[in-house]
């Protein structure tokens, strides 16, 4: 575990470039003194530029009231988290963009480990993810300690499935494809394998840090648990789905009263990955909740949701 504890350390702490730096230090003055850490994940991270993107961060507060100061989104964020928000902010002349999840320490601390059923956090935060802000070095740690508790959550959640040996691209590849089918998402399932390839030593590094391999075949991993694990954990995912997938709906459902812009955001993010336009009225911009449940229904039968 000390392996994967230093190769997540070493993701967290490479410096990000400027805008995402800037963007990272106002969501800490935004939310205030509660601020605990912000992380910085997504394609922006990947690609190192926000150029024609968005960026994604998840902003994690010692107390959910004190960073939004609204009872009311308090009280859903608890319920339901995370809430999502999208910021604007100036930076050398241009706008940039991001997406913001604000949700607590302890409901991360949840979210990324093996007692959470849902893969929501745990299979994002498998990919790489930076720590731009920590309050102190408690907190730094205890945010490594959770990336690296997501990255083995995954792993070993997704290495059950496999009847024969596996690859460290071949569990990945598998890990993505499930969890993305478990969210309500634009981007096609097939998707991680494009995630995976874009990074596959980093991916084998991880899995290596995991699990053992085979002696005589170094780089190749033998199915994990008895002969009936993999029916069980097909089982399982298959429930990780329905799960997965009426949460989603929830938090979207949530978001029109909490994410500022977010269906301008969500036709965009799913014009991007999937191809399927859609064009918002001014009308329908003004009834963010009747307007998302119209799209959800008429997007999923276009092919736009997966």
């Amino acid at each position: 575990m000390s392996i994967l504890l230093d190769i997540v350390a070493a993701e967290a702490k490479k410096p990000v470039f400027p805008a995402a730096q800037a963007f990272a230090e106002e969501l800490r003055a935004r939310y205030g003194g509660t601020t605990a850490a912000v992380i910085f994940y997504g394609s922006c991270l990947r690609l190192a530029t926000d150029e024609g993107l968005i960026l994604d961060f998840y902003v994690v507060v010692d107390r959910m009231s004190a960073a939004l100061k609204n009872p009311v989104s308090a009280a859903f964020a608890t319920l339901l988290p995370p809430n999502v928000y999208y910021h604007e902010m100036q930076f050398e002349g241009r706008a940039l963009r991001a997406k913001v999840a604000v949700l607590s320490v302890n409901a991360f601390l949840r979210g990324t480990g093996p007692g959470a059923f849902t893969s929501a956090l745990w299979a994002r935060f498998a990919q790489p993810a930076a720590i731009i802000y920590a309050r102190d070095a408690e907190i730094e740690r205890r945010m490594i300690d959770a990336l690296s508790q997501a990255i083995t959550t995954t792993a070993v959640r997704s290495g059950a499935l496999f009847t024969k040996d596996f690859s460290a691209r071949d569990l990945w590849v598998r890990a993505f494809r499930e969890t993305y089918a478990a969210e309500l998402r634009p981007e096609s399932a097939e998707k991680g394998v494009e995630l995976v390839e874009r990074d596959l030593a980093r991916y084998e590094a991880v899995t290596a840090a995991i699990f053992e391999a085979k002696k005589d075949a170094p780089g190749v991993y033998p199915p994990q648990g008895d002969e009936d694990a993999p029916a069980k954990a097909l089982a399982t995912w298959h429930l990780r789905r329905i799960c997965g997938k009426t949460l989603n709906a929830a938090r979207l459902i949530k978001a029109a009263f909490t994410f500022n812009g977010g269906l301008d955001y969500a036709v965009a993010k799913i014009e991007r990955h999937s191809g399927v336009k859609i064009e918002l009225t001014e009308k329908e911009k003004r009834s963010p909740l009747l307007t998302g449940l119209r799209l959800f229904f008429k997007v999923r039968k276009r092919g736009g949701l997966n």
